[in-house]
């Protein structure tokens, strides 16, 4: 029996053999299951469906802004998974304007979102994808509280300079000239002339930009003074017209 004990004393040392042995197993198993799945990458399902308030507050535990915050960042870094950067041409965008609507209940008085979705979201290389963040945008920008109506003028240059829509951007500057927030500058109320000269409607941006002059001069920087008389006499007059019209010649040096 000594004998017998002695021998299996002898016999096989785990220790020394049978744990590196183990080690090189798991080894070679995970190179193996590597070569087989190193080229799979997670796919996006592009932008969720989004749930209603009610729910949408229910799981952040009746918490509204906690809300806010965490399906901001969601959208924030909506598409950068697996290391991968999702193009902004690939997302759905009438997905995204639900979303921030979402956003809008859960507090409508951040500027958080809208500026996301201005931009952010409105640097998409795809054209007609922004006209959903500019109906959101419309929305936003006309609400009475300050600074909104910035919005509101982003989605004119969005419609004007990126859509090339003559007919919506005219209809948003229009709205947007005729707010009536105490801190918007007076360059906002010279929108809808802007675009009536893109337009080739000169007379109408002329009688606009020379109303302002008329009314309401006194109340403006010399710079918007200065910027209005540059389109009446460069971009509305011909040269011919700009060389006797009162404007243009009370400009020192015109």
């Amino acid at each position: 029996m000594a004998t017998m004990i002695a021998h299996d004393k002898r016999g096989f040392d785990f220790a020394r053999w049978g744990l590196p042995a183990l080690l090189i197993l798991m080894l070679v198993c995970n190179i193996a299951f590597w070569t087989q799945a190193r080229h799979a990458r997670t796919t996006w399902g592009n932008v969720p469906p989004v749930p209603s308030e009610r729910g949408a507050i229910i799981a952040m535990l009746g918490d509204a802004q906690m809300g806010y915050r965490v399906y901001g960042l969601m959208l924030q870094n909506l598409g950068d998974i697996g290391g991968r950067i999702t193009n902004l041409a690939q997302y759905d965008y009438t997905a995204l304007k639900d979303w921030f609507f979402l956003e809008d209940t859960l507090d409508s008085k951040s500027n958080y979102i809208p500026a996301l979705a201005a931009y952010y979201y409105g640097a998409t290389t795809k054209h007609d994808d922004l006209t959903p963040v500019i109906d959101y945008l419309e929305v936003i920008g006309q609400r009475p509280e300050p600074q909104k109506w910035r919005w509101l003028a982003q989605a004119v240059f969005l419609s004007r300079y990126t859509q090339n829509d003559l007919v919506r951007s005219f209809d948003l500057a229009t709205k947007l000239a005729n707010l009536s927030t105490p801190d918007m500058p007076a360059w906002t109320r010279q929108m809808p002339a802007f675009i009536l000269v893109a337009r080739g409607e000169k007379e109408a941006a002329y009688d606009i930009l020379m109303g302002m002059l008329q009314n309401d001069a006194e109340k403006m920087d010399p710079a918007e003074i200065r910027l209005i008389r540059d389109w009446i006499c460069d971009k509305i007059l011909t040269p011919a017209q700009a060389a006797t019209h009162p404007v243009c010649t009370s400009i020192p040096g015109g």
